[in-house]
């Protein structure tokens, strides 16, 4: 008999029961998708770990190396298993060739070097995860290039140094796990050890990586603070296994976070539509359900009745949705695939989507089994207040046709609004889920925007200038760098350059106290200008004076340090207290950073940030500096952030696109079902104004305006929840930023997607409302 019920169900309400089916079926298979992202990332991940045998610590260093002093400490240190240095030949854009165009890599921010193989540890990887092997006159070009520029097996990368001129074959593409992701701004080039020691002859600035792989990797940080006390180089960055993970693991990070949240967004929804669903369906039945309970049928068996619908809807949902991830999913690890690649799939990996999907089957059961909990108390009135003006009878009593004169001229207006005022509780899922739409289009929309912005450059641990000048060896290059200085000074008033405000920031290794009482190093960026270029300060301000400091927010979970506490630093070989003054957001060098206004004659390297007066000259002025001086490094802070970020905002902006369009569907389903089924209760009431004299048409536009007016509320309600949590959600997205502020365009805030969505609703509504000319008075007597 239930079976015969629920088909019978299933045949009258064909669009509620397409409506629940398709939220628990996108639910079901975003939430499996999520968590068949987690296997495969953390999968690929350890397996591209495993395969490139990657460091436990590594000491990046430019300068004079002693080899026999690194040599001696690993000896001597029991908790190192094997130690190597990698020579990188850093070659200067202007150098390189890499597209078809012949055009070099001059305009790149990427730090390019070649490396030959190595023997023990660190392999470079090809794309089947194999240790990658090159013969002379052929090249392992990284992954990183070949996304940005298509290249294929055969293609040809160009090396021009002076009279020197060559060219390499790709035959790989290589997999670093080091140096992946494109946050990561320096790539290695792999070649054959011939071709290396040709290529060191003719390159002058080369790097070195000291490289730790530990016995125990529990011991890094144990590690970390023996070599910090040693003096061995620590005047570049220090990069640890756990940093590399990372680092690897954030782009796809984000995808996850973002597909949590709609998934999660969704859920909400199915839960929403549930629950207006069953009780309509009560109220609908009200009178049937008194049959039965008269003719003895028990409360548990009438429920048992109800609740098997919904049981087989959520389970064919879930069922379509966990089947669904298994090919949605591809989409999303595309990225994943290319940079770390595959590893064959394990009972686990169709395990956990599947039990993600039964979860929200679990879910929807629980909250079906609560709403019928309510079943002796529902009554017609609690259920659906709709046919009669019924609700708040204040706003009813105040909205009549007739008496005095209103300010809604058009009566259908009228009406319509009318009808939603005094029904708001009916009204009020339309109203959460249209709100809930917008802030699924405009929460990854407004990140996208952010993270595009050139003003994002404060988020990363910088002031917005139009330009900037990198110096690093600075012990070697001294000299230069003071003609730099000399230079831009010179062509601060220059009207053809027009170069102005220019600041000069000074990098130095300190030991700071932590937490523990313990010294750490930290690298401090010093100036005496905060002012001309800004950072994004969640707490506090930028130091004033020699006796404060700012953290990056990382640095101060790590030291545990709040705005106004001291730190114990050591200066010129004494113990000195700094206060903290603030706490600003970054995500480069894994979020730890630091800035000051300290003293140091052992600078690291040296930045200068300045602005033109013409922004049109940009590449201009970068042109005549990369020639004028043969090391530095210029770079146009708006090509930084789509270099550095490049890989996060595509996949931002796929899923973006992906959102919003979900968001118009979902708008699409709930109206549609929502307006299905008040056309079904009001029948009766459209049957008889029907034959008064009102036609079809005047009606349409009532219920029409009934579903703008409902879809006003609900943007005002959107737009409000973006503004107040929407940063907090996005915040969660990136390391290192707590405190995100959207950078947004009003035209798509406050047009596109509130227009889009009125465009949606309007036909839905529209549509649905054809029915009206359908309706005769008969036929809702008989």
């Amino acid at each position: 008999m239930i079976r015969r019920l629920i088909k019978k169900d299933f045949k009258k309400n064909k669009v509620i029961t397409f409506t629940l089916f398709m939220f628990i079926l996108l639910s079901a298979m975003l939430v499996s998708s999520t968590l068949m992202i987690v296997t495969e990332l953390n999968g690929s991940l350890n397996h591209l770990f495993k395969e490139a045998k990657v460091p436990s610590y590594v000491q990046m260093y430019a300068g004079d190396l002693q080899k026999k002093e690194i040599d001696t400490f690993s000896e001597k240190n029991n908790l190192v298993k094997n130690q190597q240095t990698v020579t990188l030949l850093n070659i200067s854009g202007e150098n390189l060739f890499l597209q078809k165009n012949d055009e070099s890599e001059v305009n790149s921010i990427i730090e390019n070097s070649f490396v030959k193989q190595n023997d023990t540890f660190d392999f470079l990887l090809d794309t089947s995860n194999q240790v990658a092997q090159i013969a002379d006159g052929e090249i392992g070009v990284p992954v990183y290039h070949q996304q940005q520029y298509n290249l294929k097996l055969g293609s040809k990368v160009h090396v021009q140094i002076g009279d020197f001129k060559k060219n390499y074959t790709i035959t790989s593409f290589i997999r670093d796990a080091q140096m992946n992701p494109s946050l990561v701004t320096s790539k290695r080039f792999l070649v054959s050890d011939h071709d290396w020691q040709e290529l060191e002859n003719k390159i002058s600035n080369q790097e070195y990586l000291i490289e730790f792989a530990l016995k125990d990797d529990r011991t890094i940080s144990e590690f970390e603070k023996q070599y910090a006390a040693s003096n061995l180089p620590q005047s570049g960055t220090a990069l640890t296994r756990s940093l590399y993970q990372v680092l690897n693991s954030l782009t796809d990070g984000i995808v996850i976070a973002i597909i949590t949240l709609i998934s999660l967004l969704l859920l909400l929804i199915a839960s929403l539509c549930l629950r207006f669903t069953i009780l309509t369906a009560i109220e609908e039945d009200y009178r049937e359900i008194g049959i039965m309970k008269a003719i003895g049928i028990s409360n548990k068996n009438t429920r048992k009745m109800y609740l098997t619908k919904y049981v087989v809807i959520a389970a064919t949902a879930c069922v379509g949705g966990y089947l669904a991830s298994l090919f949605v999913t591809q989409i999303f690890t595309q990225s994943m695939s290319a940079y770390m690649g595959t590893v064959p799939k394990t009972i686990l990996s169709y395990l956990l989507p599947l039990l993600g999907s039964m979860i929200v089957f679990l879910f929807v059961y629980l909250f079906c089994k609560i709403v019928f909990r309510r079943f002796k108390k529902i009554s017609a009135y609690q259920a659906l207040q709709v046919g009669e003006v019924s609700g708040n009878r204040k706003i009813a009593h105040r909205m009549r046709l007739s008496g005095k004169k209103h300010w809604i001229r058009n009566q259908s207006i009228f009406i319509g609004i009318r009808e939603v005022l005094t029904q708001i509780r009916v009204y009020l899922l339309l109203m959460l889920v249209f709100s809930i739409s917008l802030f699924l289009m405009s929460v990854p929309l407004n990140f996208l925007q952010t993270i595009e912005d050139p003003s994002f450059i404060s988020y990363m641990g910088a002031g917005k200038s139009d330009l900037r000048i990198d110096i690093h060896q600075l012990d070697k290059y001294q000299e230069e760098s003071q003609q730099v200085s000399n230079y831009l000074q010179k062509n601060t008033a220059s009207k053809e350059l027009g170069i102005n405000n220019v600041v000069r920031y000074e990098t130095s290794a300190y030991q700071v106290k932590n937490a523990d009482n313990e010294f750490v190093t930290i690298k401090i960026e010093n100036t005496d200008d905060y002012d001309s270029f800004p950072l994004s300060y969640t707490t506090g301000k930028a130091p004033q004076n020699e006796k404060e400091i700012a953290l990056s927010n990382m640095n101060s979970q790590e030291l545990g340090a709040a705005v106004g506490d001291q730190l114990t630093i050591m200066l010129q070989g004494q113990e000195e207290a700094v206060t903290v003054s603030g706490i600003y957001q970054d995500v480069t060098n894994g979020g730890k950073t630091a800035k000051g206004m300290l003293a140091s004659e052992d600078v690291l390297w040296a930045t200068y940030n300045f602005n033109l007066a013409d922004s049109s000259k940009i590449n201009q002025v970068k042109a005549n500096l990369e020639k004028r001086f043969k090391h530095i490094k210029v770079t146009d802070t708006d090509e930084y952030i789509k270099q550095t970020l490049g890989g996060i905002i595509n996949q931002v902006s796929s899923i973006s696109l992906v959102a919003f369009g979900l968001a118009l569907f979902i708008a699409i389903l709930i109206t549609t079902m929502f307006f299905k089924m008040i056309l079904a209760k009001e029948a009766k009431n459209i049957a008889i104004m029907k034959s008064i004299g009102i036609s079809s048409k005047t009606l349409q536009y009532q219920y029409i305006t009934r579903a703008i007016f409902t879809l006003v509320i609900g943007v005002v309600i959107g737009v409000v929840a973006t503004n107040l949590i929407g940063t907090q959600v996005a915040s969660l997205l990136l390391s290192g930023v707590s405190n995100l502020t959207f950078i947004t365009n009003p035209l798509i805030n406050y047009l596109v997607i509130p227009l889009s969505l009125a465009l949606v609703v309007s036909v839905s509504v529209y549509i649905v409302s054809l029915s009206i000319k359908k309706i005769k008075l008969i036929l809702v007597a008989e």
